[in-house]
């Protein structure tokens, strides 16, 4: 039988994404509480605070990240001024 009716589908989307969204949540909680917690020697790799970095300095310019990030936002500038 019909348990509940919804006044439009959107509402039916809505509502049914609130409860699966509790009910994800409080179940992350509940296993979060009843699992151990990692070491942190079991981290690196997973977490960036407790990954070692590797250093920029060295190597071809098309390899650095912060060049790249320059070159992309150079050009989203020049796009954005062409196509005004």
């Amino acid at each position: 039988g019909l348990l509940h009716s919804y006044p439009s589908e959107m509402a039916q989307n809505f509502w049914t994404a609130i409860f699966a969204f509790a009910g994800c949540f409080v179940v992350t909680m509940l296993v979060s509480l009843v699992t151990p917690a990692m070491r942190r020697e079991g981290m690196v790799g997973l977490v960036y605070s407790e990954t070692p970095r590797a250093g920029e300095e060295r190597g071809a310019w098309y390899t650095r990240t912060a060049v790249l990030g320059i070159c992309a936002i150079a050009a989203a500038v020049i796009l954005n001024v062409i196509f005004w």
